[in-house]
């Protein structure tokens, strides 16, 4: 064994113990590997939530985006956990119980409990099946370090006791960076924990972004400001409190458009059966001077799946690039006033949902996003610039699935006078003056320049792409451990149209190769972090989704921990035989 003796079981460090932790340790536990030790670091007191289903990312208010069937499996299908609850803890989350499916979701308080309670039937079966683990509450993690001369990696718990494992797993979660929020009043660097937003608020206030991020913060701030009434119609309207007369959300967006909302899913657990394969990337990459070409997979991962599924649609983008593709989804977008095209999408939801009908190209995106994130590090870095700039925005909006219960206020809030929408442009900006006014800068469509000042401001472009220099754990970055992930350029003349653009974010070596920098730190195919030289240390994996997204630009979700996990596991149990 590297790192430990035969007779001695391989010590895992799991840091960090929400829903990716949740899913590793499944992964572990289905190996029924007896010879090792687990431990799990979490710095809150209870397991399976992460930010998004606990207090640090969630009130009453808010909901999942994703349903039961759409789920991995777990140890106890989420409509009948929904279905065992007391009866008190269902009419407090308002869940129905006798019709509730596994089409349907719930609050993400709920869904938290959920996740806690599979992680507790894991760690039992984990008792029962000799798999030892040690759990550690309340202990953060505070750094590692790299004891590369044994093999071997430190957790540093508290910022003072220090404990040696073999193996490494980091899957500390999101990451907000405080930015001017707690220095400038009314400034929110983000919308979590969400309780800081329950108040009033008597005048406009400015949303940066459109996202299910931007919909958490007008969830909240709606409750807290008026209330929803259900009217003889059925239609929902919002009445404002007395005291916020002058209550009202301003959503600002580069592209001025709305997300997509929830449909029917023929296939609502992704994976990659009937995509391209790891062995056909390499194949490619063997003939494409190193790199997957980023055309490949729109034609093997979308248009060849979307064929098969609707032969019509097809038809009509069969000869068309990826960039002709995403012109024509984006012209109806673009042809019709937001909230306008959101009614018809949300009545297009309802009638998807009640024929159980899929809309076929959006749930193809869906699989494409999801296909991206194997080839992605092995992009050219011109491909990665087409994927930022063309693709990726409209697979941002279409696979938010909205549900509808967030969709009916939007529209209520909207048809009050309470929401609106802005289209701000690529260059718009948010300036802090001197004296602490908060400036939105932006050109409207009309060209004509605008600078509203905003009392309250919230960011809600939802979970950045951090930098190396923001990864917590200082050791590693000053051992070299970590380094910028960076792709290479194709073509040198397509890297001297970027350093005219950026010239910060390209790199040239010593041999003369241009390399694009794209956020975070370098991974390869195991999330495990590469030198500069290329080498991969096999003693960490970094599933911490804030820090890898130059090379997974896609972790949505269950999704990504399901995929991630395999592998990761897969290439710790496989070395680890090989090593026996």
């Amino acid at each position: 064994m590297v790192g430990s003796t035969q007779l001695e079981k391989l010590r895992i460090a799991i840091v960090g113990g929400g829903p990716s932790a949740l899913f590793i340790f499944k992964k572990f536990l289905e190996a029924k590997r007896t010879d090792l030790e687990i431990h799990i670091f979490e710095r809150k007191q209870r397991l399976g939530l992460g930010m998004p289903y606990g207090e640090e990312g969630a009130n009453l208010e808010h909901i999942t985006n994703v349903s039961g069937n759409e789920l991995p499996d777990l140890v106890e299908p989420l409509a009948d956990w929904v279905r065992a609850l007391p009866e008190a803890t269902r009419l407090r989350f308002g869940v129905d119980g006798d019709r509730f499916t596994q089409e349907k979701v719930l609050p993400r308080l709920l869904f938290g409990q959920y996740l806690e309670s599979q992680f507790e039937s894991l760690l039992e079966a984990a008792r029962q099946g000799g798999l030892q683990t040690v759990v550690h509450l309340g202990r953060p993690v505070t750094d590692l370090r790299n004891l590369s001369d044994r093999g071997q990696m430190e957790v540093v718990v508290d910022g003072s006791t220090s404990i040696v494992f073999d193996r490494i797993i980091v899957c500390s979660g999101h990451n907000w960076p405080k930015g001017k929020e707690g220095e400038v009043p009314g400034f929110y660097a983000s919308p979590y924990p969400p309780a800081k937003l329950a108040k009033v608020f008597n005048h406009p206030v400015a949303l940066r972004g459109s996202s299910l991020t931007a919909v958490d913060a007008i969830r909240t701030l709606a409750l807290n400001n008026g209330t929803f009434v259900r009217k003889s119609s059925k239609q929902l309207e919002f009445v404002a409190l007395p005291e916020a007369e002058d209550f009202k959300i301003m959503m600002h967006t580069r592209n001025g458009l709305m997300p997509c909302v929830r449909i029917h899913l023929d296939d609502p657990e992704v994976s990659d059966e009937g995509l391209l394969q790891r062995h056909e990337w390499e194949e490619a990459k063997r003939v494409n001077d190193g790199f997957v070409p980023l055309d490949l997979v729109f034609e093997e991962d979308f248009k060849k799946v979307l064929a098969e599924r609707d032969p019509e649609i097809f038809d009509q983008i069969r000869d068309k690039t990826l960039e002709e593709f995403v012109a024509l989804a984006m012209a109806p977008r673009e042809d019709t006033r937001p909230f306008a095209l959101f009614k018809e999408e949300y009545a297009e939801s309802l009638r998807s949902l009640a024929k159980r009908e899929s809309i076929p190209w959006k749930e193809v995106l869906a699989i494409l996003s999801y296909a991206l994130n194997y080839p992605a590090k092995h992009f050219s870095a011109e491909d990665m610039l087409r994927l930022k700039n063309e693709l990726m925005p409209l697979i941002s909006i279409v696979i938010a699935f909205l549900p509808q219960e967030s969709c009916e206020e939007l529209i209520a809030l909207h048809d009050a006078g309470r929401l609106d929408l802005v289209a701000v442009g690529e260059d718009s900006k948010v300036e802090v003056t001197p004296t602490n006014q908060i400036v939105y800068r932006f050109t409207e469509e009309t060209g004509v320049e605008s600078s509203p000042i905003y009392q309250t401001y919230i960011d809600c472009v939802g979970q950045p792409h951090l930098s190396v220099q923001d990864f917590p754990f200082p050791t590693l970055i000053e051992q070299g451990v970590v380094r910028r992930a960076r792709l290479r350029f194709r073509c040198p003349e397509k890297a001297q149209e970027q350093i005219v653009k950026d010239p910060e974010s390209v790199e040239q070596d010593p041999d003369g190769t241009y390399h694009l920098f794209v956020p975070g730190i370098a991974i390869n195919d195991v999330y495990q972090p590469v030198s500069d030289e290329g080498h991969a240390n096999t003693s960490l994996h970094i599933m911490a989704v804030p820090y890898i997204g130059g090379h997974n630009p896609d972790y949505s979700g269950v999704d990504f921990c399901e995929e991630a996990s395999n592998l990761i596991v897969g290439a710790i149990v496989e070395l680890e035989h090989s090593n026996a």
